[in-house]
């Protein structure tokens, strides 16, 4: 079997689906697809072992509305290209479990209001373009070449709508950046001192409602291509 696109579980949160039974997705190991979306699934969280075990060849994973704590294991012939966990139960950004897909180009992590710590780092992903991790309640500090590692095509950065970020003005590891996205999320660093200095190719920076208050004449200072 062939299909572009595969659904499985409901389009809305009002009946989630229960019961989910041990081994249920082996049977998508004889199925061809693009893109696997899993919605809205109560229960899943029993049996996440099983989760990437059948999909691993999927070139687009979303995963919205499911219970799930902790990401599955990863298959090292994974050929996953982009991923979206949205509205899950993440308390910690799953950094080294997702750093197993090497070939991740897309990464998003959103509306996950639990989600508060960015502890573990992400390594060795040199495909990833897009890390979007807005809508979230990240609390962190050393932002941000502390948290990405061997990373250097990350081109699109979303922080937006978090708690609490403290910059560091090392950008070292993520220094070809086009796009900031900041907003909405209290910050400290910017305005007291030039932390943006390495961030030459930045062409978008969005600060605004951050209670980022400009102090410096040099806060702006690295960003040539604005």
């Amino acid at each position: 079997l062939q299909v572009s696109r595969l659904t499985v579980g409901e389009f809305s949160n009002s009946e989630r689906l229960q019961g989910f039974e041990r081994g249920i997705l082996n049977g998508l190991c004889q199925v061809q697809m693009e893109e696997f979306v899993l919605i809205y699934f109560r229960g899943f969280e029993d049996d996440t072992d099983a989760l990437f075990n059948c999909v691993g060849n999927v070139s687009t994973i979303r995963l919205v509305g499911l219970g799930l704590k902790e990401i599955a294991q990863v298959p090292e012939w994974s050929k996953v290209k982009q991923l979206e966990c949205k509205k899950c139960s993440f308390e910690e950004v799953p950094a080294l479990k997702l750093s197993l897909f090497k070939e991740l180009r897309v990464l998003r992590i959103t509306k996950n209001k639990g989600l508060k710590n960015f502890k573990q780092k992400f390594v060795g992903l040199g495909y990833l373009e897009v890390m979007d991790l807005s809508e979230n309640s990240l609390t962190f500090s050393q932002c941000c070449s502390t948290q990405f590692q061997n990373c250097p095509n990350l081109k699109h950065l979303n922080l937006s709508f978090n708690s609490n970020i403290r910059l560091t003005g090392d950008f070292t590891n993520v220094k070809n950046l086009l796009y900031l996205d900041l907003q909405h999320t209290t910050l400290f660093g910017p305005g007291s001192y030039p932390v943006f200095l390495s961030l030459q190719s930045l062409i978008y920076l969005d600060i605004s409602h951050t209670k980022t208050e400009v102090k410096s004449q040099c806060t702006f200072c690295g960003l040539n291509s604005l």
